[in-house]
């Protein structure tokens, strides 16, 4: 699909570390603990995902993200979009 996902919160580089060394998490964190990004993206307080192209064009917001369902909807809303392309 030639997508990369990313996984932004205010915690730190070392409680991303520790989280992924727990947890086996597989997707890269990025820290944000100035809050920059997540207040750019209105999702200090509230888990939200993004689609976001090659170019940096926002393409669609999930504004309520439910972890048991949300990489399936993702997932099918790339192939999609990439077949709309």
């Amino acid at each position: 699909m030639g997508a990369v996902v990313f996984g932004v919160s205010q915690d730190s580089v070392t409680s991303h570390k520790k989280f992924r060394d727990k947890y086996g998490f597989p997707i890269n964190l990025l820290a944000d603990p100035e809050r920059e990004m997540s207040g750019e993206y209105e999702s200090i307080k509230k888990r939200k995902s993004f689609l976001i192209d090659p170019q940096g064009n926002l393409i669609k917001i999930y504004p309520k993200v439910k972890p048991a369902d949300h990489a399936k909807e993702v997932i099918e809303d790339l192939v999609r979009i990439q077949a709309e392309s």
